[in-house]
């Protein structure tokens, strides 16, 4: 099973300084997040309520060009996530503590459309196989994320205009930064399969841990 799609070059030229260009419009709506108990995600944010309010060409965006290609590679029928504020994002990394931990997604699939990358963010995934063994330490052991960075893993450096869809949920991952010097700007679409139940217990960590 693989863990994730990279697809290089995903968005056109026009594609992708018109994205860029409506964020940089809407720069007074991204806040600050440093994740609860210091064990959140930490970045600069545009959560979907806003972009729904502020920038529904981001989320049309969606619809009619990420969906589709993260479909063929769930196999199936998705739909956004169920809760609005975390179902799209637009996500802004500047410094070097910004970034994701060691983590699963409560939802199924992420498709990561990136804007900007001039300080060498990058992806990192732990193989499904492993991670099915993983996932019993991860929240025991979620306070000591460097434990999980001594077995094998794979990194995708994404430039401007890529694209990056993940099975989240199966698959342990993490967001790092590694300059100080320049920003990555992405924007997130999340999904999960029709008629899929919430996990009580990863939706509570996400309440708890994120914005």
């Amino acid at each position: 099973m693989e863990a994730y799609r990279y697809v290089p070059g995903f968005l056109t030229s026009e594609e992708l300084d018109r994205l860029r260009r409506l964020v940089q419009e809407h720069e007074h709506l991204f806040r600050e997040v440093h994740g609860r108990g210091g064990l959140g995600p930490r970045y600069r944010i545009i959560d979907g309520d806003q972009i729904r309010s502020e920038l529904p060409e981001v989320e049309a965006f969606g619809d009619t060009r990420v969906r589709p290609l993260a479909q063929d590679f769930a196999g199936g029928s998705l739909r956004p996530l169920g809760s609005s504020r975390r179902s799209l994002r637009v996500q802004a990394y500047e410094r070097r503590d910004h970034g994701f931990r060691w983590h699963l997604d409560g939802h199924s699939y992420v498709a990561l459309v990136t804007l900007e990358n001039t300080n060498r963010g990058q992806t990192e995934f732990i193989s499904p196989g492993l991670t099915r063994f993983l996932r019993l330490l991860l929240y025991p052991f979620y306070a000591f994320p460097q434990l999980f960075s001594i077995f094998p893993r794979r990194a995708v450096l994404a430039e401007a205009g890529d694209l990056l869809v993940m099975r989240g949920a199966r698959t342990l991952h993490r967001g790092i930064t590694l300059s100080d010097e320049g920003e990555r700007i992405l924007i997130a679409y999340t999904y999960d399969e029709p008629g899929k139940k919430p996990n009580p217990f990863r939706d509570w960590i996400a309440r708890r841990l994120n914005y």
